[in-house]
């Protein structure tokens, strides 16, 4: 029998439970693993005396507590998840390959770590755009922005283009400032914020709808009066 406990690299609880709530987020963990319908096939071996371990698979899902099992006749792998005040996860084996999975436990543990840190700095970004996106709704974000910031550029623009004209003023910019605020009005309102030279916000208001696409900017046409602002990171993230 082989059992492994470690804590989890992530505290943010609803951040797990999506995570957790996807079983190929866990099945990608798993070294040499397949999906097939309800089988999860695990190469052991790889090379000349290769062996293919055919796994059925079910999960037990509980307010906080997540249990996926793959098992067949002879062999059990259980993998629990528990989200208690210092959420940890255990990864258990018992059966005819012990040897082989000493280390496919180790391998498992790691990568689950691994994947969740990586998966959720890219969540934090995510959900700090959609803050952001939010806040460029608002007048009140907007002056205050708007109040802190140095105008570097104001131009009268004509295009069928707004996506090609906004990176043309964008790369004119050098060096790029910590925040970079562009708003433009006219035949329509867009409103985007780079920080660090990454995109992290939008407001469009275009034909009386809203949006807060990047993808939508493209369908902007007309002429807008755009201006380019720069500000320093604290002034737009504090509250």
């Amino acid at each position: 029998m082989i059992s492994k406990i470690s804590k989890l690299p992530i505290m943010d609880k609803e951040f797990l439970k999506s995570w957790f709530s996807d079983l190929d987020n866990v099945i990608e963990c798993i070294p040499s693993a397949i999906k097939s319908d309800n089988t999860l096939i695990i190469e052991l071996n790889p090379g000349i005396f290769k062996k293919r371990l055919k796994l059925n698979y079910y999960t037990k899902i509980d307010k906080n507590f997540f249990q996926f099992n793959f098992i067949n006749d002879e062999n059990t792998l259980r993998i629990y998840i528990i989200l208690d005040d210092e959420p940890f996860f255990r990864v258990y084996y018992e059966g005819a390959y012990e040897k082989n999975f000493g280390k496919i436990a180790d391998e498992i543990n790691k990568n689950i770590k691994e994947r969740l840190s990586l998966d959720y700095i890219g969540y934090k970004n995510r959900m700090e755009n959609i803050m952001l996106s939010d806040k460029l709704k608002g007048v009140s974000f907007i002056t205050k922005i708007v109040a802190k910031s140095k105008l570097l550029l104001e131009k009268d623009v004509c295009t069928t283009d707004l996506v090609s004209t906004i990176e043309e003023i964008i790369s004119s910019i050098f060096p790029q400032p910590a925040v970079l605020y562009i708003t433009g009005y006219g035949d329509g309102v867009f409103r985007l914020v780079f920080i660090n030279g990454e995109f992290r916000g939008i407001y469009i208001n275009y034909e009386g709808k809203e949006s807060y696409s990047e993808d939508d900017l493209k369908n902007l046409k007309g002429k807008f009066k755009v201006s380019v602002y720069s500000a320093n990171l604290g002034d737009v993230l504090s509250n």
